[in-house]
């Protein structure tokens, strides 16, 4: 009987029409990696972070303002002037109009924060949110590395799991000729051919919906690397061989966005800690200032105008409102260092419990390979044995159904260990490539 061999079936390479070469897992990668929408949002994010902390470090440079200002007064103002000036009684007033109906000012101001400790905690404030920003995109293009990696491994399995069905189905079906060859001849009962008939259109089933499931794997992976359904992909076929594993070990994103969260959080109670502290500001000024008068005996006259001068600001009271503010900031650190805390704990126990599934799952597959090829030999040597009259149709269902469960746990092997592979690159930060 012509059986197609397990190391065709698990190294044999798909290669659809009009495409050569087969897609890596990396090239995958890196084209997620520059296309994915998550990284380019979580980019901006970034970004924007970085022009926030250019803002507040442009409050602590030197400012300068230039202003110009006319106007025309339709009723000059009134002063009131004591009328002893002009020898009346005391503490009686007299009405007085000032100045002229034009007025022209165009001025240059220019301040600078001497000490100004808001603005500086401002800025420190600005760079921790930076580092966030670059945390949450690093857990960002970890999360599209997982993602593409399990879809890439799915995709591969499957097509292993189609590549099973095929050899499955071509079994199946020539026992049907068989069956239906000895029900004509009188050797085989109706409901025996009925029975691999019904057993053919299971496997035919199986078949179709995992040719459905690799497709779809197929179409979000093109997804989330940017590229058109239409396009034809093909991927490396299944390996068996185990990952390098990296012994660097690094701190999970999940750690790193808490631990940059606590740090904004401790900037952010400084900041406010910090708002009791006076602040000193130069200012100068120099300008002119224009008077004119239209009608009979018109004039405008122009006059110079400049100071220099420190600005002395000290809060003296603003209500319990800053220290509330304090008090709320300084319960968020200790949540964000509890949870930081917690995360490091989980995550050397998940690294320990990770080591083991990984050697298990590196045991296991050699073993359920030799089961595979041992359910493959009992099957052929019992589908011979019938053919003798020695076994029944029962014992060739039987042993069909070995094989198909040993096939059913090498792939639960490899899926295990593609998995425990991606939760230790997780757990140890090596998702991501280092970049040169």
């Amino acid at each position: 009987m012509k059986q197609i061999p397990l190391l065709f079936l698990l190294l044999g390479l798909f290669r659809p029409a009009g495409y050569a070469q087969p897609l890596t897992l990396e090239q995958a990668i890196d084209s997620a990696l520059r296309n994915a929408y998550s990284v380019q949002l979580a980019g901006y994010g970034l970004q924007q972070a970085g022009e926030k902390m250019q803002e507040a470090r442009a409050g602590l440079k030197p400012r300068l303002f230039a202003a110009t200002d006319y106007r025309y007064y339709t009723n000059l103002p009134y002063q009131l002037l004591p009328a002893g000036v002009f020898g009346g009684p005391a503490d009686t007033y007299k009405e007085a109009r000032f100045g002229v109906p034009h007025t022209i000012n165009a001025n240059i101001q220019a301040s600078y924060q001497l000490y100004n400790p808001v603005a500086k905690s401002a800025v420190l404030t600005a760079r921790a949110a930076r580092d966030l920003s670059a945390a949450q995109l690093t857990r960002s293009r970890e999360d599209i590395v997982l993602e593409v990696s399990n879809l890439y491994y799915n995709a591969q399995i499957l097509h292993s799991q189609i590549s099973f069905l095929d050899s499955n189905l071509a079994n199946s079906r020539q026992l049907l000729s068989l069956m239906s060859l000895l029900h004509e001849q009188r050797l085989a009962r109706g409901s025996d051919v009925d029975k691999v008939r019904l057993q053919l259109s299971q496997q035919e089933w199986q078949r179709e919906s995992a040719l459905v499931q690799y497709r779809q794997a197929l179409h979000l992976l093109q997804f989330l690397m940017g590229t058109s359904p239409a396009d034809s992909i093909q991927l490396l076929s299944v390996t068996e061989e185990q990952q390098d594993i990296v012994p660097d070990l690094k701190p999970m994103a999940e750690m790193q966005i808490t631990s940059s969260q606590l740090h904004l959080l401790e900037r952010e109670r400084s900041a406010i800690e910090k708002s009791w502290l006076p602040s000193i500001q130069l200012n100068g000024l120099y300008g002119t200032s224009g008077f004119g008068k239209t009608g009979a005996n018109d004039f405008l006259n122009f006059y110079p105008l400049g100071y220099v001068g420190l600005q002395l600001s000290v809060p003296i009271y603003s209500g319990n409102a800053v220290k509330s503010r304090i008090r709320s900031k300084s319960l968020e650190a200790e949540k964000a260092r509890l949870q930081l805390r917690m995360l490091e704990e989980k995550n050397e126990v998940d690294r320990i419990n990770n080591q083991y599934q990984l050697q298990l799952a590196a045991r296991n597959l050699p073993v359920i390979r030799q089961q595979i090829e041992l359910a493959q030999s009992i099957y052929d040597k019992t589908l011979l044995q019938q053919k003798e009259g020695l076994a029944t149709l029962t014992d060739i269902l039987l042993a069909d159904t070995d094989l198909r469960d040993a096939q059913k746990n090498y792939i639960n092997a490899l899926v295990a260990l593609r998995k425990a592979e991606l939760e230790y690159k997780k757990l140890t930060g090596n998702l991501l490539k280092p970049q040169s």
